[in-house]
């Protein structure tokens, strides 16, 4: 059967049962994609994850093992490698505001986890951003940090 234009293909790896390249409709979330491989193993780091994320074709997910993103077990090098090559599996080098989860917010100048959970807090809220402009609607954002970031992010 051929790929309908509706379906998209997302890539699943780390700590999940089945990690694998899977077809799953484009208005499913992270959650629903989680449950098609058959869920999180044991080890897998959940509170690193956003499960209400929405998917993009092409785009790969890594689960992190309990430990990965803990400092204490392990030095920043190895994380911050597993999360570059995420990142740079998007198109181009901004970040879309829209669709980056928590770990790709936090790859923003100046944004810290708790801004880049604002962030994803106001779009599951208000829905999409219509234009870079509106993340000034976030609190803690203001017209400098609007500056520093407008090179940084998009919004499709």
């Amino acid at each position: 059967m051929k790929k309908n234009k509706n379906e998209i293909m997302v890539d699943l790896k780390g700590a999940v049962a089945k990690p694998n390249v899977y077809q799953i409709s484009s208005d499913e979330r992270l959650v629903d994609l989680i449950r098609q491989a058959g869920g999180f193993t044991d080890q897998a780091d959940q509170k690193s994850i956003n499960l209400s994320a929405k998917l993009k074709d092409e785009e790969v997910i890594y689960v992190p093992k309990l430990g990965e993103s803990s400092s204490s077990e392990s030095t920043d090098s190895p994380i911050s490698s597993s999360v570059s090559n995420q990142v740079s599996t998007t198109s181009g080098p901004k970040i879309n505001i829209n669709k980056a989860d928590l770990t790709e917010l936090q790859k923003l100048t100046g944004i810290g986890q708790k801004k880049a959970q604002d962030i994803i807090d106001f779009r599951m809220k208000n829905g999409d951003f219509k234009s870079i402009e509106d993340l000034g609607k976030v609190s803690g954002f203001g017209d400098k940090t609007l500056e520093k970031l407008k090179d940084e992010i998009s919004i499709d």
